[in-house]
């Protein structure tokens, strides 16, 4: 079975959260394994397929705990090495900001080489402005519990189908 490592950057959870629901999502199709890049993120090297979680704080920022392994990061060869991004964050409070921190992280993977996949048309948002667009869709997929709720996990599920492809 192909492995499958997903790797999340939490200050209160939601993140964390995400990748389990990941996780068993996906349980019959990959061996999974979950990171909380606040212990590094070195085993980026072991896998070919990769999701990344982050929020966005602050005024757009990436979570802090990336932001401790950008270098990393920018050290990684991604060639031959597929990743998803998902962005949290939050349209009605911050919606100049809206998921900015998954641009940082997508530019760093494209210049290394890599192939990001699962972007998400930008048309069933409601948000001011994103770093994260790239011809109005965002480079993964956008997540706002607290102003979409109800419509996560199906956007999380139709994600993946597209990912998966």
């Amino acid at each position: 079975m192909e492995k499958l490592g997903i790797f999340y950057g939490s200050n209160r959870g939601k993140s964390e959260f995400t990748a389990h629901l990941l996780k068993d999502l996906l349980k019959d199709n990959f061996d999974i394994h979950i990171f909380n890049v606040a212990n590094g993120i070195n085993e980026i090297h072991s896998y070919n397929k990769m999701i990344f979680i982050t929020g966005t704080y602050g005024s757009g920022e990436l979570q802090s705990d990336w932001i401790r392994n950008l270098e990393v990061l920018k050290n990684t060869d991604f060639s031959e090495k597929t990743v998803g991004i998902i962005g949290r964050g939050n349209q009605g409070f911050f919606a100049a900001t809206f998921v900015n921190s998954m641009k940082p992280l997508y530019d760093i993977i494209i210049k290394n080489g890599g192939n990001v996949k699962g972007f998400t048309s930008s048309k069933d948002y409601s948000f001011e402005k994103s770093t994260a667009l790239i011809d109005d869709e965002f480079v993964g997929l956008p997540l706002d519990e607290m102003f979409m709720l109800e419509e996560t996990k199906s956007r999380i599920i139709n994600w993946l189908k597209k990912w998966l492809i």
